[in-house]
């Protein structure tokens, strides 16, 4: 994780290795992460905006909150990150 003003909310950053985002084809590459008031929200317009939900909004850790993952109807993977 990059440093930021925690008192801004969002994320700074962060460059991370794991393994369900490596072997796979789809889910291989650069993951941008948008911070949300809760990620339910955008996932549930996915579908009608003609894109496909990966990974439905699940816990990462209780101190760092909720993501999920989808691509958009151009094939962007995209992560929102929320607190609750």
């Amino acid at each position: 994780w990059f440093p930021w003003d925690e008192s801004k909310g969002g994320a700074g950053g962060s460059l991370v290795f794991h393994k369900d985002f490596y072997h796979t084809s789809k889910l291989a590459g650069t993951l941008i992460y948008f911070s949300s008031e809760d990620c339910a929200m955008e996932l549930s317009r996915v579908k009608d905006a003609g894109g496909e939900v990966q990974i439905p909004k699940r816990m990462i850790a209780p101190d760092i909150g909720y993501m999920g993952v989808f691509l958009d109807s151009e094939g962007n993977r995209i992560a929102v990150h929320s607190i609750i």
